[in-house]
């Protein structure tokens, strides 16, 4: 099994991981307003090209908000803290909203087959990749905490709302799937204000409502793994749609000449080496996207080719290591190469 080391919804602000841009030029009279705040561990902005009270922000904020105080690793009053406080005691009473988002990661947790597992929160802690504690773990360490990583051994119940962790020592990391929660949480309440042209964009997490125009798609820019932020390697167009990517270049550090990634493997512990560099999902629902994006990623080329074909409603698009960038069929004609030293291949069955 492979899983990705979940965004932890730091206190302390870091660099703004920016995997997609959304391409956006309006004529000169076109109106558009814009918000954004720190949350969720990231630069969270809201653009509106519709006029309404602005208000609107003020709901949409504090709604993210509530989803990242009930959420959060690092917020000692949170659900999910006092769910891996309990572990291996007692369960923890959740709200509707983080029992909804466990369910939907235990669901991915099978789909994947063990690729997509939240109680990967004890790796995580001891790599530290992303925060200023980031260090390279013995293999002792490493080995210790392996046998904690199960999502088999969360126990939820619906009916009582509670969410229990089996062993001592077990935690969970809701980082990998509650951005994508928060930004459908978010295109609710525009829709329900009546907007029907928006950008949302949690850190990278990108939701586009409704098209640029009339018939006119957006166009959404995926950051090249291999450059600088603000260079894309591929354009895509999309309407009413959401998009996440995972990559290696998202979260590391380098030791004697050596680059560790975020992107942890669960049977070794270790970053996971499988010759993507990013893998981008395409879908109509955020939480889908964000959590299918890290279980593409780490299923490597063939087993997430064949899964994300065989999935209704989703499309991905795959990055190599060499160069190479892969789509599924139903992005035919909506993505085009943005670095002539990448090229749009068709996938090639092993």
């Amino acid at each position: 099994m492979v899983q990705m080391a979940m965004r932890r919804f730091p206190v302390v602000m870091t660099t703004s991981i920016l995997l997609f841009s959304v391409l956006v030029s309006c004529a000169r009279n076109d109106y558009s307003q814009s918000k954004s705040e720190f949350l969720l561990g990231t630069v969270c902005t809201i653009k509106l090209f519709e006029k309404t009270k602005a208000d609107v922000f003020t709901d949409v904020f504090a709604r993210v908000l509530e989803i990242e105080q009930r959420m959060s690793t690092v917020i000692e009053t949170s659900e999910v803290s006092q769910i891996n406080a309990g572990a291996g005691i007692s369960p923890a009473a959740v709200s509707p909203d983080t029992l909804f988002v466990i369910q939907r990661a235990l669901y991915y947790g099978d789909l994947s087959g063990g690729a997509f597992d939240i109680s990967i929160g004890p790796l995580v802690t001891l790599w530290g990749i992303g925060t200023d504690h980031a260090r390279l773990p013995e293999k002792e360490e490493i080995e210790a905490l392996l046998p904690l990583v199960n999502y088999r051994d969360i126990a939820v119940d619906p009916e009582a709302g509670t969410v229990y962790l089996k062993r001592k020592g077990m935690s969970i990391d809701l980082g990998g799937i509650a951005k994508g929660y928060a930004a459908d949480e978010a295109a609710r309440l525009l829709k329900e204000r009546g907007l029907t042209r928006a950008i949302i964009d949690f850190g990278g997490n990108i939701y586009v409502l409704g098209s640029k125009g009339k018939n006119l798609p957006w166009r959404v820019g995926v950051q090249n793994p291999q450059e600088e932020r603000g260079t894309y390697v591929a354009i895509i167009q999309a309407s009413d749609k959401a998009l996440v990517s995972s990559g290696t270049y998202e979260r590391f550090f380098i030791r004697e000449g050596r680059r560790y990634h975020h992107i942890l493997d669960t049977k070794t512990g270790y970053p996971v080496e499988n010759g993507l560099s990013d893998t981008t999902v395409i879908t109509d629902i955020s939480i889908d996207a964000d959590a299918l994006s890290t279980v593409l990623f780490t299923l490597g080329l063939d087993k997430a080719y064949a899964l994300a074909a065989g999935l209704s409603g989703v499309d991905a698009v795959f990055v190599t290591t060499g160069r190479e960038i892969i789509a599924t069929p139903g992005l035919e004609g909506m993505i085009t190469a943005a670095d002539d030293t990448f090229k749009i291949v068709p996938y090639r069955s092993p």
